[in-house]
């Protein structure tokens, strides 16, 4: 498969664009400064752009078989509001859309829709909570989006994202049994995953080691 991957500089893109390449995909990857993705590769192709212009998400996405969005703001943010994730998402729709590209998945946060409640209350303060929700709501915004598109998509809510190795993996519905935390490579197995499943497509799963 071709993939179109946005937020491969990041610690859990770039695992899926690693794992998605040692797979034998190819993989089209837009980030701001081409330079900070050190990886290289014959299947690999870099393009220099903004994952919320219009242009430079449709060169993307143009000619690929599914979008893997890994695009986020890293916990606890600054507290202001953010449209980062919902305008490329919507933007990477768009483009799905002209060029007629199935399936999306997108990487959310436990937390939005109401999912992990008892997680947030467990082991955050007032304060983190504070300024994790304009994250949250900016991931919620991206869930409606995709329910009012008519394209294949799964929005997988995370946790906390830690580096480490590939571990078993929990996964939910409502939030319930998922645990604090899960490793970047866990969590790109799974992204990886539903660019070709079944099971989770057009929900939103919670997933943790």
């Amino acid at each position: 498969m071709k993939l179109a991957v946005f937020g491969a500089t990041g610690m859990t893109g770039g695992h899926v664009v690693a794992r998605a390449l040692a797979e034998g995909h190819d993989v089209v990857a837009l980030v701001r400064d081409p330079a900070r993705l050190a990886l290289h590769h014959d299947q690999l192709c870099v393009l220099g752009g903004s994952p919320v212009s219009a242009p430079d998400v449709a060169r993307c996405v143009a000619g690929t078989d599914a979008v893997i969005h890994c695009l986020g703001i890293g916990p606890p943010g600054d507290g202001r509001r953010t449209t980062l994730v919902s305008d490329s998402v919507t933007a990477a729709l768009a483009a799905m859309a002209t060029h007629r590209v199935p399936r999306i998945v997108c990487m959310s946060n436990v937390g939005a829709g109401g999912s992990g409640r008892w997680l947030a209350e467990r082991v955050g303060s007032p304060r983190f909570l504070r300024w994790l929700r304009p994250i949250v709501e900016d991931k919620e915004r991206m869930e409606a989006a995709l329910r009012a598109s008519t394209v294949s998509w799964v929005s997988v809510r995370l946790p906390r994202i830690v580096p480490g190795p590939e571990k078993p993996l929990r996964a939910s519905l409502d939030g319930r049994g998922i645990r604090l935390s899960i490793t970047a490579a866990s969590a790109a197995r799974f992204l990886l995953e539903q660019v070709s499943g079944s099971q989770w497509v057009g929900s939103t799963p919670s997933i943790s080691n």
